[in-house]
């Protein structure tokens, strides 16, 4: 008796993540990114500001070393995604600095006339 073949039919879904406060947060200023034909790597780090002794030598090498504190592999479907969320999310961000801003700006223009 033979069993009949189940078909895997493609099915998307969203992904929600579970609470992520137990992790440390890093604040990174150095990113290197590097790709093959289908993934694209990540590497953050962090680079400490030098101090005067160390300026010389820095400027001689013409580079600084950064600290790396993570490092992850990303497939192109999912670069896609992240590009057009992270697009997204740098709009939205913009458009609330500019917001505040003007704000800002608005503010001291009525403390200047309010002063004369």
């Amino acid at each position: 008796m033979s069993q009949p073949e189940l078909e895997s039919t493609p099915m998307t879904l969203s992904i929600r993540f579970s609470d992520a406060s137990n992790l440390p947060v890093f604040h990174v200023n150095a990113l290197g990114i590097n790709s093959s034909s289908d993934e694209f790597f990540f590497t953050l780090g962090v680079v400490s500001p030098p101090d005067q002794t160390q300026a010389a030598a820095l400027r001689e090498a013409g580079y600084v070393v950064a600290q790396p504190i993570f490092r992850c592999a990303i497939s192109r479907d999912t670069m896609e995604k992240f590009l057009a969320l992270m697009a997204g999310q740098y709009d939205e961000q913009t458009r609330g600095r500019e917001w505040l801003n003007r704000s800002g700006e608005e503010m001291n223009n009525e403390e200047v006339s309010g002063n004369e």
